[in-house]
């Protein structure tokens, strides 16, 4: 006889949307992420691990401008577990520190996502993350689409991202640490 298994309840979870004075945990889930899969970000864990207090409340302040937005998702503990975030661009973002902006129409561009390793799955946590994302620029940002890169290798992203509507662009950008390695470019619609 087979064994019958109930599946688990889904995780406890709410949306928050950090400001400056949550700098300590913009931090932790930044240095969290970047450790847990490197080659999904454009910062250095050591780059990210040498900001100071100012840094992260600037980051965070960043959130509560117009054209930028971020969401988490944390336990009734408070624990940070997930995080997406979005902001405007006019055209394609260069993602590298000083170079200037492409240039082009208005867009969405999805950033900064990971979800901790055990609230991956079937949790839910993701995508409860991106529907805040998609309401904040349907509903806000007035865009109909939202942009985003992924590394080649990460196919749990992308099968996620393709589950939920997203279909390459045909267009990539090298990754600026590892120039033989590219993060493809997805649009989605903001109204899934």
């Amino acid at each position: 006889m087979a064994e019958t298994r109930t599946p688990a309840a889904p995780r406890a979870v709410e949306l928050y949307c950090p400001t400056a004075d949550d700098w300590a945990g913009l931090r932790d889930i930044r240095l969290r992420s970047i450790a847990n899969f490197p080659l999904g970000f454009f910062e250095s864990f050591a780059a990210v691990l040498a900001l100071t207090e100012t840094d992260w409340r600037q980051r965070g302040a960043r959130n509560t401008e117009p054209t930028s937005f971020q969401v988490v998702a944390r336990t009734p503990g408070e624990q940070w577990v997930g995080t997406m975030a979005a902001f405007v661009s006019s055209g394609p973002p260069s993602y590298r520190p000083g170079e200037p902006p492409i240039g082009g129409p208005v867009r969405a561009n999805l950033v900064g996502v990971w979800v901790d390793p055990s609230y991956r799955g079937r949790t839910g946590v993701a995508t409860r993350l991106l529907g805040a994302v998609r309401t904040w620029v349907a509903d806000e940002q007035h865009l109909d689409r939202i942009y985003l890169h992924v590394h080649e290798s990460n196919h749990r992203a992308i099968r996620f991202y393709e589950k939920n509507g997203a279909r390459p662009t045909g267009d990539y950008i090298t990754d600026p640490h590892r120039t033989s390695e590219r993060h493809l470019e997805m649009v989605l619609a903001a109204k899934g």
